[in-house]
């Protein structure tokens, strides 16, 4: 029987690469996100708004019995065109809340009983990094400290909440891959000064790392496991 796995914001971005992988290996990807995609099942959700959360989760209740694994990787680090109120509140939105209200919504509707719960956080949240934007960097500690509390009150339910904590990603059409094509030789330099293994971190490389922490024989307990290439050392 195919595993139900959902993934937030899985039409685009390490989503979407985390998800294509999950098909290959036969799982059924539930993608819940702003944007339809044709490779999932997609159920349309700004997930900073707790109505629409509510009506998505009560949808995937009627559809499906039981979702087995729930992998958080919405977020988003880049607000052009908002004013300094705004920004803040979008990222406060994109990358706390997009979590907390679907975890809040979920645990309510569905069983907490045997689950894995993954939150993709960012190293901007574990290292002071200048060139980071700062509301996206606080925005994303305090999901990081949600997930270590909300860790502890799962367990005695035999469920789990791991963050895996990224740096530096290279996808097609992301933030690196941008700044590699505007200016290739700058952004290599700044990664040969800052990242010790000198490379980028690739999505197949945190989708080894998930499948490590969705092993039923692995039932970490508020792990954060930092994927940055030694920065944070």
């Amino acid at each position: 029987m195919k595993k139900n796995i959902i993934i937030t914001g899985a039409s685009s971005g390490l989503g979407k690469e985390i998800g294509k992988k999950f098909l290959k290996e036969k799982y059924n990807i539930i993608n819940i996100s702003r944007r339809m995609s044709k490779n999932f099942d997609t159920y349309q959700c700004d997930l900073h708004d707790y109505n629409q959360v509510l009506k998505t989760i009560k949808k995937l209740k009627s559809k499906y019995k039981n979702i087995d694994q729930v992998i958080f990787c919405a977020g988003k680090s880049n607000f052009e065109n908002l004013d300094l109120t705004d920004t803040w509140n979008r990222s406060i939105q994109d990358n706390l809340f997009s979590v907390v209200f679907l975890f809040e919504i979920f645990t309510k509707i569905f069983s907490l009983k045997n689950k894995k719960f993954i939150i993709i956080s960012s190293i901007a949240a574990e290292k002071l990094l200048l060139d980071a934007p700062v509301e996206y960097s606080v925005a994303k500690s305090a999901l990081n400290h949600f997930g270590k509390i909300t860790s502890k009150k799962i367990a005695q339910n035999n469920s789990s909440l791991n963050i895996i904590s990224p740096g530096n990603i290279l996808i097609k059409k992301n933030n690196w891959d941008k700044r590699l094509n505007k200016s290739r030789l700058k952004t290599l330099s700044y990664i040969k000064q800052n990242v010790p293994s000198n490379k980028f971190c690739k999505a197949e490389e945190i989708f080894d790392v998930i499948k490590v922490l969705l092993n039923k024989k692995n039932n970490f307990i508020g792990s954060n496991i930092i994927m940055d290439g030694g920065q944070s050392l």
